[in-house]
């Protein structure tokens, strides 16, 4: 897989041919490339896309802008000093540098999009698939709640798929994976190693109602529509009152789609890139 060509950005492409990122970043470089041109700004910068936090191929503090990626542990990059900006994904644990910007996780590369399903005609109550990994709290309170995946609201047998996968992207092929999104009314977004994971903005592009464990505040999901719980035991009685209301299911759901669409995902990405590095220049 060649690296991306952006026609009007200067980019130093770095990022692996394996990476999950890989479509989102590229698609949203096209849509900032379109953005900065209009500005203006397209040939101003050179862009390095990078998963690395220690080491950038390029400082420049007027020049460079940096999008670094897979940052499971929330950390601020060494070199953020030595750029002009820095956009991340994975929200830092401490007060963020002037010059730097978290940007959401959004969609695994290999999970296709389907069209979302009215909720109505959705077979499925509850899911999810993933490892076990950092997840025993989740599972211990699932198999309480849904032992063997058997679980009744108001005398009706729940549609329940709470399966473990033996290796990050080994449990159904993502192909799979995307149909049952857009065919569950409820998607399940325990955290792994860290407060992110791709499942949550995959769900919300789906249409799903998302229930996901508390987020890290940043600009992109204050007043979402997910559901935050700092804890999953219990979450039963929520699904329960979900699930008997079907008015609130497509609502949650239309509200899911626009917030994907308006926050989340690569082009609204672009438009916060596009503004942000605008302030800065002007503040500077």
């Amino acid at each position: 897989m060649a690296a991306p060509h952006f026609e009007n950005m200067n980019v130093i492409w770095e990022m692996p041919e394996d990476w999950c990122e890989w479509d989102h970043v590229e698609e949203m470089l096209n849509h900032l490339g379109r953005y900065l041109s209009g500005l203006n700004l397209a040939e101003q910068f050179v862009f390095v896309v990078t998963s690395h936090g220690d080491q950038v191929a390029v400082e420049h503090p007027g020049k460079v802008i940096v999008i670094q990626t897979s940052d499971e542990g929330h950390e601020i990059p060494d070199y953020v000093d030595k750029v002009f900006m820095v956009f991340k994904n994975y929200q830092p644990f401490v007060a963020a540098p002037k010059n730097l910007r978290v940007l959401p996780l959004g969609c695994n590369k290999d999970v296709p999009a389907f069209a979302p399903m009215a909720m109505k005609t959705r077979g499925g109550d509850l899911f999810f698939i993933g490892r076990k990994e950092y997840r025993d709290d989740f599972f211990a309170a699932m198999n309480k709640a849904y032992p063997g995946n058997a679980g009744l609201v108001n005398g009706r047998l729940l549609a329940v798929e709470i399966e473990t996968a033996p290796e990050f992207r080994k449990g159904v092929s993502p192909d799979d994976y995307g149909r049952t999104l857009v065919n569950t009314k409820i998607a399940l977004s325990p955290r792994g190693v860290s407060h992110e994971t791709f499942r949550t903005y995959e769900a919300l592009r789906a249409g799903c109602v998302v229930i996901a464990a508390r987020q890290l505040p940043s600009w992109f999901n204050q007043g979402w529509p997910v559901i935050e719980v700092d804890g999953w035991d219990g979450i039963e009685s929520t699904v329960a009152a979900l699930i008997t209301d079907k008015d609130r299911l497509q609502e949650i759901s239309d509200q899911s789609l626009a917030w994907w669409r308006e926050k989340c995902s690569p082009e609204a990405c672009a438009h916060y890139m596009a503004r942000e590095i605008s302030l800065r220049l002007i503040k500077k």
